[in-house]
């Protein structure tokens, strides 16, 4: 009887869940800002710094699009079918601002909310100014720019799959992004538009330097290269720090988001830098604890965009149901988040029994 030749297997390769975990932060820093300048609590010094550790969540938000689109779609068989997919998807998230904003403006009592007042006293509040984005019923204008630079992407996955030198390519191009934002004072009505001057969108001249970050660590090579980020981004922020200190200037990189500066940016990844070193730590502990929290962050990130739209809701109804007492939203959201994990508890096993 012939012998049979077994062709030995390839043991399956582990999942990376880097990118998941730091979509995770992000939307649990999200939340929390939210969470903290929607119910007028007032915090001490402490926890203003602690905040700070926050506010790279909205940095990550942006930068894990462009990562995203990289890794899901830069080994593609095809440009055209991906091409197709993100064009819809950004037409979606657009979509969604723009839905969600007109059914608000129709049904809210914005009387409710003193945010809204610089709209609603002024006249600006109307459904033409919505449209043309002059005015908003809700704050997330950024799934506009992260929507448009999506239907953008394509033209980086061109690059990645068809040119030689891709990386290098693109590096290029997001140094004359930089140089272009930085370097150079626009005027006109498109430079009004990309820089917000007359709107109220996430500049796309500002916030689409994040998303090329994201995809360009994603081509290099995310959590695998950090010990190149950590050594490129911890001089650079203590250069940009020790400069800042001698010059008397705010060392809060937060004060630096909007218009969004470059103080800012190497701060959050610097601070990714961290998270990566973090999360490879927390991955290599046996306790069942810890395995469950770095489940529950990989499914919250994964779930980002669902888990955004509805905390926001929640933030509209406590609002409009209990104001003045906002203070409810560190009640009514956290129970939200509950909610959804109940919900949804059949995915997140699977997350808990794959977090290996």
């Amino acid at each position: 009887m012939p012998q049979t030749i077994t062709t030995p297997v390839a043991a399956p390769k582990k999942r990376n869940h880097f990118i998941s975990y730091i979509k995770g932060y992000a939307i649990i820093g999200v939340l929390l800002i939210h969470m903290i300048d929607w119910s007028n609590i007032i915090i001490g010094h402490t926890s203003i710094l602690m905040k700070e550790l926050l506010y790279p969540g909205v940095f990550f938000f942006m930068a894990t699009s462009g990562s995203v689109v990289y890794i899901a779609y830069s080994k593609s068989e095809t440009w055209s079918k991906p091409a197709k997919k993100l064009f819809l998807r950004g037409l979606e998230l657009v979509g969604i601002y723009y839905a969600y904003s007109i059914i608000k403006y129709y049904i809210y009592d914005f009387s409710k909310e003193p945010f809204y007042w610089q709209f609603t006293n002024t006249g600006k509040m109307n459904l033409q100014n919505i449209l043309l984005l002059k005015a908003y019923t809700t704050p997330i204008s950024i799934l506009i720019t992260i929507g448009i630079m999506i239907m953008f992407s394509p033209v980086l996955l061109a690059i990645s799959k068809k040119m030689k030198f891709p990386n290098l390519i693109i590096s290029i191009l997001f140094a004359i992004l930089l140089a272009a934002v930085y370097g150079v004072t626009w005027q006109g009505p498109i430079s009004d538009f990309l820089f917000a001057r007359n709107n109220i969108m996430f500049p796309l001249a500002f916030w689409s330097i994040p998303f090329f970050i994201g995809y360009l660590l994603a081509a290099f090579g995310f959590e695998e290269k950090k010990k190149w980020w950590l050594a490129i981004f911890a001089p650079l922020m203590a250069i940009f720090y020790f400069w800042r200190s001698k010059y008397g200037l705010d060392l809060y990189p937060s004060h630096s988001m909007y218009p969004l500066q470059p103080y800012y940016i190497v701060a959050s990844l610097f601070f990714v830098s961290i998270l990566f070193y973090l999360f490879t730590w927390t991955e290599k502990l046996s306790f069942s604890f810890s395995k469950k929290k770095l489940a529950i962050i990989r499914f919250l990130g994964d779930y980002t965009l669902a888990v955004y739209i509805w905390h926001w809701i929640v933030v509209d109804l406590t609002i409009w149901l209990f104001y003045p007492n906002t203070k409810l939203l560190w009640i009514t959201v956290p129970a939200f988040l509950i909610v959804y994990l109940f919900i949804k508890r059949a995915k997140l096993k699977e997350y808990f029994l794959s977090q290996t």
